[in-house]
């Protein structure tokens, strides 16, 4: 979460300013997925944020404008993880 917290007050952000955010569902080792999720949960609960879950082949080529076309699909239903 320090990290996190580095990152806001870098790029001079607030916690309350996110209305928006997209979490990765895997594939992904079952810790990672978990701990990423949880945070992303909190976040989005404690500020009413649209949660909106992709999958690493939704990022063609690395593509992040991608994640505009999955704006309105805000399921977190079945993280895929790896071993």
């Amino acid at each position: 979460m320090k990290i996190l917290l580095k990152f806001f007050n870098i790029k001079k952000i607030k916690i309350t300013d996110i209305c928006r955010i997209f979490v990765n569902l895997g594939p992904g080792k079952f810790s990672s997925l978990r701990i990423s999720l949880s945070v992303a949960k909190a976040i989005s609960l404690a500020n009413n944020a649209d949660l909106i879950g992709f999958k690493s082949k939704d990022l063609i080529n690395k593509n992040y404008r991608n994640l505009i076309k999955l704006n309105k699909n805000k399921s977190l239903i079945k993280p895929i993880y790896s071993s």
